[in-house]
């Protein structure tokens, strides 16, 4: 028996040469987008759940980010604008809550990290001590605490946009 350039042996049975290569088999329907089967390298990963927390963690952060700028336009006498600043605060109030449904979902069914659904039920508490604070007059209190919301809020917003889903557990 000699060997083959192309990998077979002159002289041996079928048997011995393996299957003879041919076109790849077809997709089975239980295989994934990218042609690996589903349960091969683990169950598959929800990319929805992130793109969902992106998008209302980028809301969020806008409108915390309107906050402080309708607060000292109002300050420098746009007294009209302390109702905008009421308002924009009723609805961080609701798309912080939004936010913490969408963390959950990018951890039970997206097998995320916990801790960004943690991080918001507490920015969700904090927002509304904070608006509490604001009712008030509670300035030394509400200022500060806006200062910390707007960086949660960008750390959050940096954390879902590098976030990969399926790359491990380093969330």
């Amino acid at each position: 028996m000699a060997h083959n350039p192309d990998g077979g042996l002159d002289g041996a049975p079928d048997a011995a040469r393996g299957p003879a290569p041919g076109p790849a088999p077809p997709p089975s329907p239980t295989s994934g987008p990218d042609g690996t089967a589903a349960g091969a390298a683990g169950p598959r990963v929800r990319r929805w759940p992130i793109v969902l927390l992106r998008a209302v963690v980028t809301l969020f952060l806008l409108l915390l980010l309107v906050q402080p700028v309708l607060a000292g336009m109002f300050i420098s006498g746009d007294v009209d604008l302390l109702e905008l600043h009421e308002i924009n605060s009723h609805t961080i109030t609701f798309t912080g809550w939004v936010l913490v449904l969408a963390a959950v979902l990018v951890w039970r069914p997206g097998r995320g990290p916990l801790w960004p659904a943690v991080l918001a039920l507490l920015l969700s508490f904090v927002i509304s001590t904070q608006a509490g604070w604001g009712y008030a007059r509670e300035l030394e209190l509400h200022i500060p605490m806006g200062v910390f919301l707007v960086s949660a809020g960008t750390a959050l917003v940096h954390w879902a946009y590098a976030y990969r889903p399926g790359r491990g557990r380093r969330g």
